[in-house]
Formats: structure tokens, sequence, C-alpha cells
């Protein structure tokens, strides 16, 4: 077998395969000796079927085949042999010539990893935030728990900011009336709608009752015949609601699965989850600093397009499926320039763990399952499913070596620490999770 690299710019490179004929009967006969043991042919007895009939009936079938064969065969060992890092799977970039008889000669394009030289982290500068959690942490998550479960309870008074507010609507517009028929129903919350004339209108309608008034709708209203217009609007309060939180009690506290209806236990509950996500966010600050240095030490870096396209498609795939729909090719153009990113980020991050060799700790990665599993009633179950899943083990183990290399950065680059409150470590995290890398 002989094989060319011929480098078409980019991470592209074509692969030039010849295989000679002789290497291909070889293998064709081979495979047709085995065939004749095993194949029933009408009038001859088992394994005793002459060669020439094993020829005529099975030949041009052995021989695609082996061709097949071959040609995956040789792509593999080219790869090994030229020492390259695909980053695709390779495809055939002519069809290949004399599959029937004759030498083997075909050429495949492939994508390769870029080469990155030596990678310097000693001068790189990271501000590690340093927080911890507060007894005013666990009584705001408290609170918001509380208000996640507040009850709504009908009034009898006109409605107030924080009240919710059922109405029903018919408007008249120039161009006709919206709806054609009947009335449309909204529910609106009073101090938070962003439709402060329709707000003050209903402030002054008592439940039950029903108003004329004219109003100016946003521009983003919901409906879009009335979106940016004015109307006379025929206005009905169904109902008003005024919100009370749930008393911090024992049937309260079991909601959430703490089974002695204890405040202290749920404390200590609200505390080990703040601490997982205040440890998430100040990872994902590290993160986020280290791959924009990286970045900004490397900018003319190239990265596969095939593995960005894929990581696109990932993510369209993910939205689309939280939506209930099915992404399409324009949806996932949106994503490219953010899937870039992450690739880019990535390779550094991969690059930096094998130029230092650094490996995947098997400890750290079933600490990081048994937190995951914890959070959860049957934790055994949780770790089993994990461990028997390649995909969500894969998904771990890259997290956690993301973690491996951004301690070990942390050991070797210029590191400020930053005290920080909770909060601020939270809000910071997702703003840099907002941007491209």
């Amino acid at each position: 077998m002989q094989v060319s690299v011929e480098n078409t710019g980019g991470l592209e490179r074509r692969l030039t395969v010849h295989v000679p004929e002789e290497d291909i009967l070889e293998k064709v006969e081979s495979k047709l000796k085995e065939l004749r043991k095993q194949v029933n042919i009408k009038g001859f007895r088992p394994g005793r079927v002459p060669m020439s009939v094993v020829k005529q009936r099975y030949g041009k079938q052995v021989r695609q085949d082996i061709v097949s064969e071959t040609i995956q065969a040789s792509l593999q060992q080219a790869i090994q042999d030229e020492a390259l890092r695909p980053a695709s799977m390779p495809r055939l970039d002519t069809p290949p010539e004399n599959l029937h008889s004759g030498d083997l000669d075909f050429s495949a394009m492939i994508e390769v990893y870029p080469e990155m030289d030596t990678i310097d982290v000693s001068s790189l500068e990271i501000t590690r935030p340093e927080a911890k959690i507060g007894a005013e942490d666990v009584e705001e998550m408290l609170q918001t728990l509380r208000e996640q479960r507040k009850v709504w309870n009908p009034v009898e008074r006109t409605a107030q900011d924080g009240d919710k507010v059922v109405i029903e609507y018919a408007a008249e517009t120039k161009e006709g009336r919206v709806p054609e028929e009947g009335k449309q129903k909204l529910a609106i919350m009073m101090g938070e709608s962003g439709f402060d004339e329709l707000e003050k209108a209903i402030a002054k309608i008592p439940p039950g009752e029903e108003k004329s008034v004219k109003l100016k709708f946003p521009e983003n209203f919901r409906e879009s015949a009335l979106a940016d217009k004015k109307a006379k609007v025929d206005l009905h309060v169904e109902s008003v609601a005024q919100s009370s939180l749930p008393e911090v009690d024992e049937e309260f506290i079991k909601t959430f699965g703490i089974a002695d209806g204890a405040v202290e236990t749920l404390h200590e509950e609200i505390q080990r989850n703040l601490e997982r996500e205040l440890e998430q966010a100040m990872n994902s600050m590290m993160k986020s600093q280290l791959i924009k240095g990286l970045v900004k030490a490397m900018p003319d870096l190239e990265v596969p397009v095939s593995i960005v396209k894929e990581e696109a498609a990932n993510m369209a795939a993910q939205i689309a499926g939280q939506q209930g729909t099915e992404p399409d090719s324009s949806i996932i153009e949106l994503f490219m320039e953010q899937a870039e990113g992450r690739v880019r980020g990535g390779l550094l991050l991969g690059e930096l763990a094998q130029q230092n060799s650094i490996r995947i700790d098997g400890a750290r990665v079933r600490q990081a399952i048994e937190k995951v599993a914890s959070t959860y009633e049957q934790p055994a179950e949780v770790m089993q499913m994990y461990y028997g899943n390649q995909r969500l083990l894969q998904q771990v183990e890259s997290a956690v070596m993301e973690e491996q290399v951004v301690d070990w950065v942390l050991e070797n680059a210029k590191v400020t620490p930053q005290a920080m409150k909770f909060q601020e470590v939270i809000a910071g995290a997702a703003e840099t999770a907002s941007q491209p890398e």
C-alpha cells in the first residue's frame, strides 16, 4: 500500500491511497476458500463445490466486500502511519477505480486537529473568587422557596401591586375588532406586566365589573393585531387574587423530601445545595478566565469545522428538545459562533491536559457522581445509572477533567484571590456563561 498526504488548506488533508492488485486478489481468494467450505449448492456435496462455480456465483460480491473492507482498513492504517490526529471520519473524495479488476486507487478527505506549541500558563493572570455561604444566603434561599410555593387567595377589592388579576377584554381598532367574536382572557401580575396603562385601568375596576377605556398597546404585546395600536377596550375584571407565603412548618418542610420536617434539617439541606452551586459557579468563572487567556495568547488557532457543526447541532437539539420541536439547519446556524467558542476552549483545555500528562482521576469522578446522586431519594440507583450509561459517564469525566486542568493552572499561573459574596459569584458565573468564549 502506498499513501500520500496533501495539505489542502486549513485543517483538511487529502489521503491518496494505492493498493496493488495482488493484495486484493490474495484476500479475495482467501475469502472464496472460506466460502467454499460453507455454501450449499444443488448438485454438489457440502465442501466439494468447484472453485470455478464459487467464483462464478460469489466472486463479484466477494470482491466488492473485500474492496470496501480494504478501503476502510487502508485509511485507518494510513492515518496511523502518517501520525494524523483525525477530528472527523474520512470521506471519499474520489470514487475508487478498478473495483472489479486491477490496482485499487482512491483518495479521501479528513479533517485533523490543529498542531499546538507548548502552552505556557505562567504568565496568565486569573482572579480566584473566594466566598462562603452565610446565614443570610440560606435565609434568602428559604424566602425564594416560600415565594415559589405561595398561595393565591381571591379578594373582593380592586387590584394592587403584587396581585394576580384575570381579565377578559375586547378591543376596537381602526382595522376592526379583536377578537372578532367574544373576548380574550388574560392573566396580569400587577406591577410586573410592563403594560402600565392597562394596570392603571384594572386598578379602578372591582372584581366582576366592566369598564370601557382607551389604551395604547405596547409593541411587544402578545396579540400581534393589537401590538403598537390604539384601541377602545372593554375590560372585565374576572378575579383578583392576593398571594400569601406558606409558613415554614413541618408540612412545608416535608414537601422538599425532608422526612423529619425539622427547620434545622431544611437549613442544612439548603446550605449543602448552595455550597454545590457556589463551587460550580467559582469553577465556571475561573474556567472562563482561563479559556479567554488561552484564546488571547493563541488568537489564530484553527478549529475543526466538523466538530463545530456537531456541537452547534447538539446545542440546537437541546433547545429544540426543551421546546418540543425539531431543530432545522437555520436554527443550527444560529449556534455556530457559540459552538466555535466552546470547541476552541475544549481543544485548549484538552491540549493542556495532554502536554502536562493530566489524567482523569477516577476518585474525583466518583465523588462528582456521588454529589449528583445525593440530591435524589435513591442515590444508589442513580450511581448505578451513571456507571451503566457510557454517555452520562463521559459527560461527568469530561467535566472532572476540565476541573483538574483548572486546578493545575491555578497552581502554575498568576492567581489573585478576590473576596466576593455568594450572589456576586453566581451573577459573575451567569454573565461569563452568556458570553461567547
